[in-house]
């Protein structure tokens, strides 16, 4: 840990966007070694990442909570000011950055948290429309559940992005609005039932989307959680009809078959792939951790908490204590030993799953043979292995 420095400029979200004719990618990290990846990697064709995505469901399952906004979006950002090992910038290609801030928190903390983040190289901040009322009261977009997550209503979020535009006056970062109209829709069995309550949530997000844009947002996210990408490119049509210049971001996690050139010729500005590199990493470490500690079951006996990260299979979360523990002197041979093997392991995942995601013409299809599910991420994320008090305390 240390203090905060700010870092020296580089190209932002705004700036890239206007330098590659409104189309770049990001990519999700969560430590040194998987953003040192995304800025390194380059496909066979020399494609490369634009930046990085600071992802709430990730960065919780590294910290070892909930993605339940447990923690504010200022406390994440505190932690992630504060973390070494995401030093985003180096002496050779500079990436923009990200940032997930949940609901935005307290009224209170957003110019805190503006003023915060472009510390460590975020030059877009992205907040979603979901009604949280209380500290672990946000469901993910993703979970099953999510249709029980209300949304607020569009004219109070509205008066949340003039406090974001407010606290950004001055800075080279992009307020940009997530509409979650399509993960809070309850599906309904009857056809008909169904096809009205899909018109109903598109007129609902393109409604909130002007809403939005009339409060001065400087980008718009379209988020769903349907296999099927229809909702997501009708959406991008016709706001794309009312609205040529705003950025339109999308999430293509669920709908990963759809290629990225028909997401960009629907209107999209920006794909983020938002949590594939902890899944490769999980995914990586999983079976070979079996396989090590079937043959040295004592390994962690004495040890609570890593057998709490073993047992909840949140190797990302472990291999963060472990290597802190490293950093303090406080580890041991054998751990060491397990330790390097696990790294090695999920760096080869991360950096083969960088280039599937890069080279494909699909929105991430090709990446999925080698991660985990977003389901099995969710239930490992569900799971706290790490005591809040820990982080903020």
């Amino acid at each position: 840990m240390g203090s905060i420095q700010p870092l020296p400029s580089s190209s932002s979200v705004r700036s890239l966007l206007a330098q590659k004719n409104g189309r770049i990618t990001l990519c999700e990290t969560h430590d040194r070694t998987s953003t040192e990846i995304i800025r390194n990697a380059v496909g066979k064709d020399g494609q490369t990442f634009d930046g990085i995505w600071y992802s709430g469901l990730c960065q919780t399952t590294y910290l070892g909570i909930p993605d339940t906004e447990i923690i504010s979006p200022l406390q994440r950002a505190s932690l992630l000011g504060l973390n070494r090992d995401l030093k985003r910038m180096t002496d050779t290609r500079s990436l923009c950055a990200a940032f997930d801030a949940d609901s935005g928190g307290d009224m209170k903390d957003i110019p805190a948290l503006v003023g915060l983040l472009p510390l460590v190289g975020v030059g877009m901040i992205i907040i979603e429309d979901k009604a949280v009322s209380a500290p672990g009261g946000k469901i993910n977009s993703l979970n099953v559940a999510s249709g029980l997550q209300e949304q607020a209503d569009m004219h109070d979020f509205a008066n949340v992005i003039r406090a974001f535009k407010a606290a950004s006056s001055g800075r080279d970062i992009m307020i940009t609005a997530r509409i979650e109209t399509f993960t809070c829709r309850i599906s309904k069995a009857d056809p008909e039932e169904e096809r009205q309550s899909c018109e109903h949530a598109l007129n609902d997000a393109l409604q909130r989307a002007k809403t939005y844009h009339e409060a001065g947002v400087d980008a718009i996210m379209i988020h769903s959680k349907s296999k099927s990408p229809d909702e997501v490119l009708e959406f991008l049509r016709q706001y794309r009809a009312i609205d040529q210049q705003t950025p339109l971001v999308v999430v293509p996690t669920a709908y990963s078959k759809t290629t990225k050139e028909t997401l960009y010729k629907a209107g999209a500005n920006v794909i983020i792939y938002a949590n594939h590199l902890m899944r490769a990493k999980i995914s990586a470490v999983s079976s070979i951790s079996d396989k090590i500690l079937a043959q040295n079951p004592e390994l962690f006996t004495n040890d609570e908490e890593a057998r709490a990260c073993i047992e909840a299979r949140n190797y990302g979360c472990l291999l963060r204590k472990l290597r802190e523990r490293s950093y303090w002197g406080e580890e041991s041979k054998e751990a060491r030993m397990y330790r390097i093997v696990m790294e090695t392991c999920a760096s080869e995942n991360i950096q083969a799953t960088v280039k599937d995601l890069l080279q494909g013409e699909l929105a991430g299809c090709e990446a999925d043979k080698r991660i985990i599910s977003v389901k099995e991420l969710l239930q490992i994320n569900a799971q706290q292995v790490a005591p809040v008090a820990e982080l903020v305390g």
